[in-house]
């Protein structure tokens, strides 16, 4: 089943927030694994409130097997697995077993979703060369969307499909949603700024999986729906209806 790649221009975007909070709404659609790809700065396991003691840099460094690194979590009646990674100061010399790892996956699954690093260096491009598929995150700012229009070019030179720009943190910027649709592409998801996704850092949960009811989580799940496969749409709303729906 598909390996989608979640990607950023730059750090701090909140690349890892959109790719937890999607990853547990794709539950509802069937069996879903999150891979930690940002072996630099991995932090996908404190959003979820647990530390590992087995990770993908065990399983890249021939240590552990894929098998092993796998925790798994409870979300609503479902379930979610994670495989987190820990970082290293050292050169990885078989990054490209990242690859193996996803098709791997992608054999039991039927999402695997990929953090993938920030930016363009070789520990974002070699896992993006494993996904059949990739979205980009990028915030409603004209150097964001500037930097997610460098990560296009190279999604355009591999061999993934471009699924569509995922603005994070919007808070009504309309004019952000046109200019990333004309320099970038189509917009795929549209997720607000939110409170609640910043307590969900600060405490150590996904707020998805904590509180589905919130507004927040509704825009993932639209977005859930549009990766399983589903024909939706978001509707770019103005700072009033913003303000009216925190």
């Amino acid at each position: 089943m598909p390996v989608v790649g979640i990607c950023s221009g730059k750090g701090g975007v909140g690349k890892t927030t959109v790719s937890a909070n999607l990853s547990a709404m794709l539950t509802y659609f069937g069996s879903v694994v999150v891979v930690d790809g940002d072996i630099a700065l991995p932090n996908l396991h404190a959003l979820f409130g647990f530390e590992p003691s087995i990770t993908l840099l065990d399983v890249l460094t021939g240590n552990a097997n894929v098998k092993d690194a796998i925790y798994r979590i409870k979300v609503g009646e479902s379930s979610l697995d994670i495989v987190p990674s820990s970082q290293t100061s050292s050169d990885i010399k078989n990054l490209d077993s990242f690859v193996e790892v996803l098709n791997e996956l992608g054999k039991v699954y039927d999402f695997v979703i990929v953090d993938v690093a920030a930016g363009l260096s070789k520990y974002a491009i070699v896992p993006m060369m494993g996904c059949e598929k990739i979205y980009i995150v990028l915030n409603p700012e004209e150097t964001s969307i500037m930097d997610a229009q460098r990560v296009k070019k190279v999604v355009d030179s591999i061999n993934a499909d471009f699924e569509g720009v995922i603005i994070n943190r919007y808070r009504g910027e309309r004019w952000a949603v046109a200019m990333a649709e004309k320099r970038v592409g189509s917009v795929a998801g549209i997720i607000r700024d939110s409170k609640a996704i910043r307590k969900g850092w600060e405490k150590g949960y996904v707020v998805t999986a904590v509180k589905p009811e919130a507004k927040v989580s509704e825009e993932f799940y639209t977005l859930a729906r549009r990766v399983a496969g589903e024909n939706v749409h978001p509707r770019p709303y103005g700072k009033l209806r913003y303000i009216l729906r925190l």
